[in-house]
């Protein structure tokens, strides 16, 4: 069974999901369980911060992930 930590998402998967919020860099906000959160990156920052970006709690601090579609 696949949770949102393990997930790989398509482009596809991410742009067709409504976005729950927009950060200062454009970056959209596609998933928020709590523990892991799912940024859909613009394509100006996507050298810099990877195609999405998973963002997961441990220990309450969020540690970002660059994450490339394949």
């Amino acid at each position: 069974m696949n949770t949102v930590e393990t997930m790989k998402f398509t482009k596809r998967d991410l742009v067709y999901l409504d976005t729950i919020e927009q950060a200062w860099d454009g970056s959209e906000l596609k998933v928020d369980d709590d523990d892991v959160r799912i940024w859909l990156n613009p394509r100006e920052n996507r050298a810099y911060d990877g195609d999405y970006t998973r963002e997961t709690r441990i220990n309450g601090k969020w540690s970002q992930t660059k994450c490339y579609f394949e």
